[in-house]
């Protein structure tokens, strides 16, 4: 007789329930894994949803398949399985169970596999593999349903248009979640002007029109959150930096620039821009959304010009006097005009917005103490004395949003 059993598991960050089985699931163990599911479902018969993590599933025969699509069909529940060996993916996909149940194949654990460490993006950790290929490594304790979503941002910016590079695959390495990207020899636009400094000018042009570029995707509805509703959060959030009434001012400043249905990446440098085969690539997209591109080149201002003493020199590797004078090309190519008065009037705005974006940064990621104070008293001092200007600058700052 086969070994068989079915356990079922807790998820504690999310409260999810896993049934685990484990074994071979064929005509000796069948009954006792229906009998095991059905009386799971008599418990929990107000479950929408089963879980099967099958880390531990060595087999399943048909008749262990029918009793899934009984339990579906009977119960009026989705089943999703998790974790699935090759093998029994194989079976899934030869009996077309693939098309009726959400399956998921388990993860590689490449923790032996040596490394090498290029830098961080976004507040993940990038390592070269012995391949040549690129690792990017979330953060420990990051749940598996932050990296599907950042999956799913870069699938949808991919068939929006955007030059975004699809993973290949998603792997565990030291307990943490990571996924792998074909980019042999690739380097960021900032190490390309490392070793190339006589194509500074060159790298600061196409990144402002990669940037246009990104301005130009529309993606499918509903998929990528709304960066005036994640700005609106950041707002909220300042209620333990600020008054009330300045709270308010903030909130009014979010809501005056005006919506677009546009893909915003959200944190647009030259240290966070990839090359590949002299074209400009993105392999992050955590923190894109759509919006008004007000919300990135606000934010790409604010690293090269606005905060470049304190930001460009971490993220770029640019001082503060090369960072101002990539700026200057980006921005012209991306405005597509040499024009001064053009480059000055959309210069006016994009400041504005970094002062908004500044003042946010405290509840926006890693801040110290220091640099927090520093923020919060420039927006007082910067800002707020200039509310009506802000909200009226950006009532009418519809060139930033017309069609591309």
């Amino acid at each position: 007789m086969s070994n068989f059993t079915l356990n079922v598991e807790t998820e504690k960050s999310s409260g999810k329930v896993h049934l685990v089985p484990e074994g071979r699931i064929d005509s000796s163990t069948v009954t006792i894994f229906s009998n095991a599911v059905i009386a799971f479902c008599k418990e929990h018969h107000l479950m929408k949803e089963i879980i099967f993590d099958c880390r531990g599933l060595q087999y399943i025969s048909s008749a262990g398949l029918r009793v899934l699509l009984s339990i579906k069909k009977k119960e009026n529940v989705s089943i999703k399985l998790i974790n699935v060996s090759a093998e029994v993916d194989d079976i899934f996909e030869v009996t077309g169970f693939s098309q009726l149940f959400e399956v998921s194949k388990g993860i590689r654990d490449i923790s032996n596999i040596e490394l090498q460490m290029m830098g961080k993006i976004g507040g993940m950790t990038l390592y070269r593999m012995p391949d040549g290929n690129l690792l990017k490594l979330y953060p420990a304790g990051t749940e598996y349903e932050t990296v599907e979503k950042e999956l799913q941002y870069t699938r949808t910016a991919f068939m929006s248009g955007v030059p975004v590079l699809i993973s290949y695959e998603t792997v565990m390495c030291r307990n943490r979640y990571g996924i792998i990207y074909e980019m042999p020899l690739a380097k960021t636009v900032s190490a390309m002007i490392g070793f190339h400094r006589e194509k500074f000018n060159y790298y600061a042009s196409e990144m402002g029109k990669t940037l246009k570029l990104i301005h130009s995707c529309k993606p499918q509805e509903g998929i990528l959150p709304k960066i005036s509703g994640l700005y609106e959060n950041y707002v909220s959030k300042m209620k333990d930096y600020l008054h009330d009434y300045e709270v308010e001012k903030l909130k009014a400043i979010v809501k005056s620039i005006p919506e677009a249905p546009t893909i915003v990446y959200g944190n647009y440098h030259s240290g966070n821009v990839f090359v590949q085969n002299d074209e400009l690539i993105l392999i992050n997209m955590s923190g894109a959304g759509t919006g008004n591109p007000l919300y990135d080149l606000a934010r790409t201002y604010l690293i090269y010009v606005l905060e470049a003493e304190w930001l460009s020199q971490r993220l770029t590797g640019l001082d503060k006097i090369q960072s101002r004078m990539f700026w200057n090309v980006m921005i012209r190519s991306y405005l597509e005009t040499d024009d001064e008065k053009a480059v000055k009037r959309a210069e006016g705005i994009i400041h504005v917005a970094a002062l908004l974006h500044s003042a946010l940064m405290p509840v926006m990621g890693d801040v110290s103490q220091e640099n927090t104070e520093r923020l919060i008293a420039n927006a007082k001092r910067d800002l707020f004395p200039i509310f009506d200007v802000a909200v009226q600058l950006f009532s009418g700052s519809d060139f930033l949003i017309t069609e591309r």
